[in-house]
């Protein structure tokens, strides 16, 4: 008798070791030993105790805790077995199976609606559970959450509000601004690519280019503007005035003729964008030299194109695929556009595909490299350029569509402190950087100053100028503050030459003009300075060395 009890006894050790070292799965049956509707070692009732939850009448607080996955009145109930049972589901009208309420919430049923019992937002239709009700709720655009169909949290969707800069976005409906290439709001549209609209500013993009020497340095976006400290418009009193603090990039100005084509079947009409949005100051005759297509008819253009001087009529293509390189509309000495076989040195920023340049007799965009040997795709590398070879009237629409204006000659001169008399002079303000700290150089070849010089290009490579075009913001000695502390605009007095409108007070003059130092100082005054009138203040110039940057009102 006794030895029959020390066999029992064992038994029982035996029993509870197996029970103690239960995994809840059976590798050699094949299958989860906790659903298989036997009481195998270990578990107290069928498929329940041990390692597989507790058992019909322990208690629990949610069905989660259950054996059977169904908690009422804080006791575990038995499964339902039998012929024609059913088990707990999302259609079973109780509360079980993991539910935080009827039929809904918990991992095995629907989003519950407003009003329902939940434990967090993922129960809810609307995305948010109420934390000190434990409710879901309609979701509201001040309720601090980010819920219903919000993009950021109280903004963006069907919310009612706008998101601001920095906020995540789907499209630009959800923004102040515009979203985007990162589903990130930005203030001004023409940003939303990456190249060119977030990459200003000192911090090099690839090995060998210069920039700012500070290793935290870093990028932002192209279209940051900053206050112009005591400064008041003519044409807009009792608002204060913002003027980029960068140059216009050829990426920006992509975008641009990309929004204009998205919205008109493919074809980039910016000619009928402006007759349908005419700026406050636009002389109709300008919209000549605006393209109505990629390829739009030619125009007959009204002064003296190129040197040697061609027949009349004197025909050129304003279409986008020519706009912004080839051939001038007007000569101006040493301002090439183009990369032609047999001359040197094209300065267009603005990317077109090879089968476009070889179109108009063009060779193909040379391949750059950085300091390592690597190449450099030509379109992502001169989309981060200032814009160059953009004909002034195109610039001035650009600003408008964009949502500003082109900067005034009045509104760089008060920033750069610039003598009443200068004009279109080459000289600067005296709050400029000293020729020695700026991006510019002479037209014999002659380097003087800072010299940009990126990417670099094999030495047999002569129709490629645009490496002398510095990004925005990266010769950080070229620098202008109206204040001591100010947050400064970058290359005000050197890299490009800056189209502006000719202002007199609240007046225009009805011409464009050219402002300080920049790439090909001398042949951009000696050519731009032939007339009178100088040929850089009709709205066709367009120049290898020569951008500019808008202005604001808030």
């Amino acid at each position: 008798m006794l030895k029959a009890r020390g066999l029992l006894f064992l038994a029982l050790v035996t029993v509870v070791a197996g029970h103690a070292a239960c995994s809840g799965s059976d590798p050699e049956a094949g299958g989860d030993v906790c659903k298989n509707g036997v009481r195998d070692e270990g578990e107290v009732g069928v498929d329940c105790g041990g390692t597989c939850g507790k058992c019909a009448g322990e208690g629990c607080t949610v069905g989660s805790e259950c054996g059977s996955g169904t908690c009422e009145n804080g006791v575990c109930q038995e499964p339902p077995s039998g012929p024609g049972t059913t088990p707990p589901g999302p259609t079973d009208g109780k509360k079980n199976n993991g539910e935080t309420d009827v039929d809904c919430g918990g991992p095995n049923a629907p989003p519950c609606a407003d009003g329902k019992a939940c434990a967090a937002d993922t129960d809810c239709v609307d995305k948010w559970c109420k934390p000190e009700t434990k409710t879901c709720v309609a979701p509201r655009s001040d309720d601090g959450v980010k819920n219903g169909t919000e993009t950021d949290v109280d903004c963006g969707g069907q919310s009612g509000n706008k998101c601001a800069e920095g906020l995540t976005c789907v499209v630009d409906a959800d923004c102040n601004g515009a979203c985007n290439y990162d589903s990130k709001c930005v203030d001004v549209k023409s940003c939303k690519p990456h190249f060119g609209g977030d990459t200003c500013g000192g911090k090099p993009l690839h090995p060998g280019e210069k920039g700012d020497p500070d290793a935290n340095a870093k990028h932002e976006s192209c279209c940051r503007a900053l206050p112009v400290s005591g400064y008041s418009d003519p044409k807009h009193p009792g608002k204060t005035v913002y003027v980029d603090k960068y140059e216009v990039t050829a990426g920006r100005v992509r975008a641009f003729v990309e929004a204009i084509a998205a919205a008109n079947n493919g074809q980039p009409d910016i000619k009928g964008w402006i007759a349908a949005n005419k700026p406050p100051i636009w002389d109709d005759a300008w919209s000549l030299f605006l393209p109505s297509g990629t390829n739009a008819a030619d125009i007959t253009v009204p002064r003296q194109p190129s040197n040697p001087a061609q027949a009349q009529p004197w025909n050129r293509n304003v279409g986008t695929d020519s706009v912004f390189g080839g051939p001038l509309y007007i000569y101006v000495h040493g301002h090439n556009c183009g990369n032609y076989p047999n001359r040197s040195y094209g300065f267009p920023t603005f990317w077109y595909p090879d089968a476009v340049l070889t179109g108009r007799g063009e060779l193909p965009r040379a391949v750059g490299f950085d300091g390592n040997g690597g190449m450099i795709p030509a379109k992502d590398l001169l989309d981060v350029k200032s814009m160059t070879c953009i004909p002034s009237a195109l610039l001035a629409a650009f600003c408008h569509w964009d949502g500003g204006q082109l900067a005034t000659d009045e509104v760089l001169d008060f920033i750069t402190n610039a003598p009443a008399n200068l004009g279109n002079a080459a000289g600067c303000g005296s709050r400029c950087a000293p020729l020695n700290a700026v991006q510019q150089s002479g037209d014999s070849g002659t380097d003087t100053g800072i010299v940009y010089r990126f990417p670099f290009y094999p030495d047999e490579v002569t129709h490629e100028g645009a490496f002398r075009i510095a990004t925005p913001g990266r010769v950080h000695t070229d620098v202008v503050r109206i204040n001591a502390g100010d947050e400064p605009w970058m290359d005000l007095h050197g890299n490009v030459h800056e189209i502006v409108l000719d202002m007199n007070g609240a007046n225009f003059t009805g011409n464009f003009g050219l402002k300080y130092r920049g790439i090909g100082y001398s042949s951009a005054r000696a050519g731009g300075n032939n007339g009178p009138p100088a040929k850089f203040t009709f709205p066709e110039y367009k120049a290898a060395y020569s951008g500019g940057r808008c202005m604001r009102w808030k």
